[in-house]
């Protein structure tokens, strides 16, 4: 089996959530932050074969990095790693090393709210949080339009970025950190229940479709008018 460019991104991004990674036979990843505040979902192009768990992810993907387009060889104990003639064996870990997500589906609430926002909008609000040094994205909720906010919650007077993503009849704040919002570059229909959970999917034609299931803080409001 050689992975594809793809499957490598999601498994650089899912390195960003969670420093190890129980791969499972099929189709589908999966990880989980160690806080339990972000799940990651992801349907890739290969199926694995068998599972095995990886406690330094990023030590795993610079062992691939040492290989143009290797062939990975699962069993039961390792991984092999191979092109040509050189190859290398790497040895699964013991799985209760590492935080792994539960094995039952979430079941995803109703959602109060639901936008399709762009790669280009989601990357320009994480810069200008970057930029501004506030620690949290918002979608808000106010006199019948939704913005995708940089804000700081704690800090009345902090500067605000903000940009129009939607329509709504509703008053709303719900406030993310920017750390949880570790995400692919891609597009994303965002469902954000006032249970304390959203859930991006990924809405791009191309590429692996990806799940993020994020909590909500718990200073954001929800007021239905409609």
């Amino acid at each position: 089996m050689i992975l594809s460019e793809q499957t490598i991104n999601v498994l650089k991004n899912f390195a960003q959530i969670n420093p190890s990674i129980q791969f499972k036979p099929g189709e589908v990843m999966t990880t989980v932050s160690p806080q339990k505040t972000v799940m990651a979902k992801a349907t890739v192009e290969e199926t694995f074969p068998s599972g095995g768990a990886i406690y330094d992810l990023n030590r795993f993907l610079g062992v691939l990095s040492l290989f143009d387009e290797p062939e990975l060889i699962f069993n039961d104990k390792m991984v092999t790693v191979s092109k040509e003639k050189k190859k290398i064996n790497y040895t699964f870990d013991d799985p209760q090393m590492i935080i792994t997500p539960p094995e039952k589906e979430i079941n995803f609430p109703e959602p109060e709210v639901t936008v399709d926002v762009t790669w280009a909008e989601i990357q320009q609000v994480l810069r200008a949080a970057s930029v501004m040094q506030l620690p949290e994205i918002a979608l808000i909720g106010s006199s019948g339009e939704v913005h995708l906010s940089a804000i700081d919650s704690k800090n009345p007077t902090a500067d605000v970025y903000s940009s129009e993503v939607g329509e709504t009849n509703d008053e709303f704040t719900f406030i993310f950190k920017v750390e949880n919002l570790k995400l692919l570059n891609l597009s994303y229909i965002i469902q954000v229940s006032e249970r304390g959970i959203a859930k991006f999917t990924s809405s791009n034609t191309y590429g692996p479709k990806v799940e993020y299931w994020v909590a909500t803080e718990s200073n954001s409001t929800f007021e239905k008018r409609s």
